[in-house]
């Protein structure tokens, strides 16, 4: 589950079955300079262009008044009037879903940092308004949804006009190299934070960084002396020159929120403390650059104190002192991090124990599903399937934790946040071995390998590698069956059904993992089929190995893929840019297909977008004498391979083992029945479709004929506008009832015939 911007899941099943059906459940100098045999480079340049700036087409005649009209159409104009003069792709993307949704547009900060004759540099942010809140969730919420907006700009004058030429990152040239913190904690009313940062100011237009947009700040103090700042749309900038080793001590304070559901469930009065509450990764409490940053990884140490009835996670390793009323905790990272979270709770009974080397911790209130030794059996689990395979995690603490986190909700295993796997309060199943398959809770578990990735593909290289992970946790515990489901069922919620968390899959030509970084569900299915590909094409000698070296070079500067690329390239000893880089680039996944002429094969990939590099793609061709299987190294739009006198060819199916993520162009018309006398509307869901079909009555027997690709599919019934329960569901499909019953159930469609639409609805 995604480690910085937590999505909607749960534990259990709830959403698996209703809702999913489907999918599993963000940072430095750049580092190391060796080459891989061959004089492959060690940071090769992509063979496919990154999302850049757009053409713009409208200016300014001053840079002063070109900030003006940016933040007048940030704040009033349609999406195009606002694309006409913004050129950043991500930042369209801001004010294009605030449009859309009728969000409230604020302008913020608006100033010229440096000017000269023909180049300026702008600071522009905005908010984009949550409701009535005005709290740290709200304030987290206005920070994060305009992070892609609210920075730096560069301005370039051309013919007299003055126009954005692209965003400039806010770490550009500058570092956070640690961080001490000291939280006081009122629950219910505010934390008070004094925050200490060691920085590296390399930027001649000062500092930047991002905060909760509700932060509350009553002094700045550089190197010992107050220091002109500016704070608005979620972004702190301070006047700072650049000096390599800075010291700024920040003192503020963010109320909890107000008016929210949680704050008034869990107080009988206005005056009354709430049972629990959170400040999370995600709610931008002390300053950070960005999920994806590469230039905030340092030593994080924190120092909390809240009422003695209290306890308190930091999720990083930590001890306490209780005196006089008041509980102390103190938390320090080991490794370098850039985010902190802070959880706690009346109810709790932490538990702590050791696996091994690692000490495990648990904080959990009594009546939580699972206990301690349960959990603690799983990690040893996950530990020794990855551990042996790419060695110990990317965070060498020697410390986890698992923790309850009531204000989530009523969910299961939900989110990794540094050394923590936090859960909501029914966590009811760690793994689902009938419908998914899934393995959530080893999913959470498995993030400390790659969570300090860093770049653009960040979300690929955190959930793509947990879902991988995922699948060989499954594999170790339910056999190869359950491991092979779990693939099916990736790449099903990647063409078209829905993903646990209830989101409309199909994203084949609609979205690639470098064109909008920040949605992570792509990166869950794509992202993972990725990995999975790749350690089929180079075996798990050359794969262990390359990510052996990626995982050790974590928080030690820029971890993206420009270096995953470079690490896999040197275990394998050849380049591996153009197979790696269109799956990052493209909307589309290869849709490939052959046919026979006299003796030669001819295998073509047809999607509209640039080929894929597909080695070792097998296609396994029927005879009248058997079957016969030819293994193509796919580079172009078309390969021809010389198959001799075979004979007739009835069948011919590309990558039958389903090695790649393909377009599908086999399987068979699939009929379902229910036998539902009583029923007045009928529809069939599951993870092939992406809204209910209804069915067609015929006496007392209802159903839904439809041509799909090969492939194990998850349906449901949905009677009377309700589907079956959870539990229903799994002793359904654990039954494989075939009398006309069942409400829930697993399809295997084979490839018996060729099907003009090759993909399941």
């Amino acid at each position: 589950m995604s480690i910085f911007l937590a999505r909607a899941a749960t534990g259990g099943l709830t959403g698996l079955v209703g809702l999913l059906l489907a999918g599993s459940t963000l940072q430095g100098q750049s580092r190391r300079s060796a080459t891989v045999p061959g004089s492959v480079p060690r940071h090769p340049v992509p063979a496919y262009a990154m999302p850049g700036a757009a053409k713009v087409t409208v200016g300014a005649s001053t840079p002063d008044s070109l900030a003006h009209l940016v933040l007048d159409r940030f704040a009033t104009a349609t999406a195009a009037a606002f694309d006409s003069i913004y050129p950043d792709p991500f930042g369209r993307m801001v004010v294009a879903a605030a449009a859309g949704g009728k969000t409230t547009r604020v302008p913020g900060l608006r100033r010229v940092l440096h000017a000269d004759s023909n180049r300026a540099v702008l600071l522009l942010t905005g908010t984009l308004q949550s409701g009535t809140g005005t709290g740290l969730g709200t304030g987290s919420d206005e920070t994060n949804r305009v992070r892609r907006f609210s920075g730096l700009y560069e301005a370039v004058r051309s013919n007299g006009v003055w126009m954005l030429a692209r965003q400039i990152p806010l770490d550009t040239a500058n570092y956070i190299r640690s961080q001490t913190l000291h939280v006081a904690l009122t629950p219910g009313r505010e934390s008070r934070i004094v925050d200490t940062l060691a920085l590296t100011v390399g930027s001649p237009y000062g500092f930047a960084a991002r905060i909760n947009n509700a932060t509350q700040i009553q002094e700045l103090r550089l190197d010992g002396r107050p220091v002109k700042y500016a704070f608005g749309g979620g972004v702190l900038w301070i006047d700072a020159p650049a000096r390599a080793r800075s010291r700024l001590v920040m003192k503020y304070s963010i109320a909890e929120d107000r008016d929210t559901a949680t704050a008034k469930a869990t107080r009988a009065a206005a005056d009354t403390a709430p049972a629990y509450a959170a400040m999370n990764n995600t709610d931008a409490w002390h300053p950070f650059f960005n999920y994806d940053s590469g230039h905030d990884f340092g030593e994080l140490t924190v120092t909390a104190t809240l009422p003695a009835e209290y306890r308190l996670s930091t999720t990083i390793p930590q001890t306490e002192t209780v005196a006089n009323g008041v509980r102390t905790v103190h938390g320090t990272s080991m490794h370098p991090q850039f985010l902190l979270a802070l959880v706690y709770d009346k109810d709790w009974k932490p538990v702590t124990s050791r696996i091994g080397d690692l000490t495990f911790e648990t904080f959990l209130s009594p009546d939580y599903h699972f206990q301690h030794d349960t959990l603690a059996s799983v990690v040893g689990r996950v530990y020794h399937v990855l551990v042996p395979r790419f060695g110990e995690p990317q965070l060498p603490s020697h410390y986890l934790a698992v923790v309850e986190e009531r204000a989530l909700g009523h969910g299961g295993f939900a989110v990794r946040m540094n050394n923590a796997v936090v859960s909501g309060d029914r966590a009811t199943l760690m793994d689902e071995s009938v419908i998914g398959p899934s393995y959530p809770f080893a999913h959470e578990v498995s993030h400390g390998w790659t969570m300090n990735a860093t770049g653009l593909a960040a979300n690929f290289l955190q959930e793509g590698w947990a879902t991988y992970a995922e699948s060989l946790v499954l594999r170790d515990v339910y056999g190869p069956g359950a491991e092979h489901a779990f693939w099916e069922r990736n790449r099903t919620s990647y063409t078209t059904g829905l993903d646990r968390a209830g989101f409309l899959g199909g994203f084949n030509g609609k979205q690639s993992i470098l064109g909008n970084p920040d949605n992570g569900r792509v990166h869950y299915f794509k992202g993972s089929w990725i990995l999975h590909s790749l350690n089929y094409i180079l075996g798990d000698a050359k794969f262990d190995a390359g990510m052996r070296e990626y995982i050790s070079h974590a928080g030690k500067g820029s971890n993206g893929y420009e270096e995953f690329i470079a690490d896999m390239s040197h275990a394998a000893g050849r380049d591996m840019t153009s197979f790696i880089m269109p799956w990052l680039s493209e909307k589309y996944i290869p849709d490939v297909d052959a046919h026979v002429d006299g003796r030669r094969l001819i295998v073509a990939q047809v999607q509209p977008s640039a080929p894929f590099d597909l080695p070792m793609l097998d296609v396994e061709l029927t005879t009248g004498s058997g079957v016969v299987r030819k293994s193509v190294h796919l580079t172009g739009a078309a390969d021809t391979v010389n198959i001799g006198d075979i004979g007739t060819v009835t069948q011919i199916h590309v990558d039958p083992d389903h090695h790649f993520l393909l377009r599908r162009h086999w399987g068979d018309m699939e009929r379902f029945e229910l036998r539902a006398p009583n029923a007045k509307t009928v529809e069939l869901t599951g993870n092939f479709t992406s809204s209910p079909i209804p069915a067609t009555r015929n006496g007392d027997v209802w159903t839904v004929e439809m041509p799909m690709t090969e492939g194990r599919y998850i349906w449901l019934w949905r009677v009377d506008g309700k589907s079956p329960s959870d539990e229903a569901a799994i002793a359904a499909t654990k039954a494989a009832v075939t009398d006309g019953t069942a409400l829930a159930g697993a399809r295997i469609v084979k490839p018996v015939k060729k099907l003009d639409d090759a993909d399941a609805r």
